[in-house]
């Protein structure tokens, strides 16, 4: 049920009442601290009445979520823990703790979600309707898989993984070679750019070439006509612009950071470092 992509107009009409209740007592717990009564309200309005407005508005607007940081992470744990919710929402709680572990420099929640994103990501690479996805760009599994890929490179860079970060340039590329970019809407495919060029930039030292080849089709993708009604908030066009002139220039790629601290830096140039010596061997 949780999994159902609306209501049903009689549904929605019905308990708009208790929606509203609902709705009322889940800030209030947030307002009081009470994560544990919020997100029973709020699992009760995503499993039963298929009400994902509240749920969708803390996870994809910062600003809503609670101030305090120790409430915001518990609700996201929540989020991401809650069966009532659905498939998509706990995916991107997931995402939101892992740049919250990212930033904060905490590696045992790092590690804790580094298992969770990778089963995850396997089970999208499983499906091959991921490669086709037709949904909305919240819902869409192409998003979320790439979303989870760039994700699990920061909490690598945290633990200083050089296996993971290895893997990860490869499989974006794998992964571009075999898409459409016209079975794709055309909003899902702008969006997933940024963080598709993320994942590629880790070629940089062991395949420039390969890598100048990936980010020229992404930024061919990128400024199609297609895409000139889109709403994203970020320029992705120029962020893969600004991504392709920097390895043109040799210029460091920190671009690639979606969280910059000294942590991450650090563990950047370690793979960095590793990747030329390997390159030189």
């Amino acid at each position: 049920m949780a999994e159902a992509r609306g209501r049903p107009l009689w549904l929605r009409f019905r308990s708009r009442r208790i929606v509203r209740v609902l709705e009322a007592e889940a800030d209030a717990a947030l307002e009081q601290g009470n994560v544990a009564a919020a997100l029973g309200s709020l699992e009760t309005l995503a499993a039963r009445h298929r009400w994902h407005a509240p749920v969708e508005r803390l996870l994809f607007r910062r600003a809503a979520r609670p101030t305090d940081e120790a409430t915001a992470g518990a609700l996201l744990r929540g989020i991401a823990a809650g069966e009532g919710f659905r498939r998509h929402h706990r995916a991107y709680a997931a995402v939101s703790l892992a740049y919250r572990a990212a930033a904060s420099g905490d590696q045992d929640l790092a590690r804790e979600l580094q298992a969770g994103l990778e089963r995850a990501v396997a089970e999208l690479e499983a499906d091959p309707s991921t490669l086709r996805c037709r949904r909305r760009n919240r819902e869409n599994r192409l998003k979320r898989l790439i979303s989870s890929r760039a994700a699990l490179l920061h909490l690598a860079l945290l633990l200083n993984d050089q296996q993971a970060l290895a893997s990860i340039g490869p499989w974006a590329h794998a992964l571009l070679a075999r898409l459409d970019f016209d079975r794709l809407p055309a909003d899902v495919s702008l969006r997933l750019m940024s963080n598709f060029g993320r994942c590629l930039a880790l070629q940089a030292l062991v395949a420039p070439e390969v890598l100048r080849l990936d980010l020229e089709r992404l930024v061919a993708e990128a400024a199609r006509p297609r895409h000139r009604h889109s709403r994203a908030p970020e320029d992705h066009l120029g962020f893969l612009r600004g991504l392709l002139a920097d390895l043109e220039s040799g210029a460091p790629l920190l671009a690639i950071l979606n969280v910059d601290t000294p942590e991450l830096r650090a563990g950047l140039g370690a793979f960095w470092q590793a990747a030329a010596e390997g390159r030189g061997a």
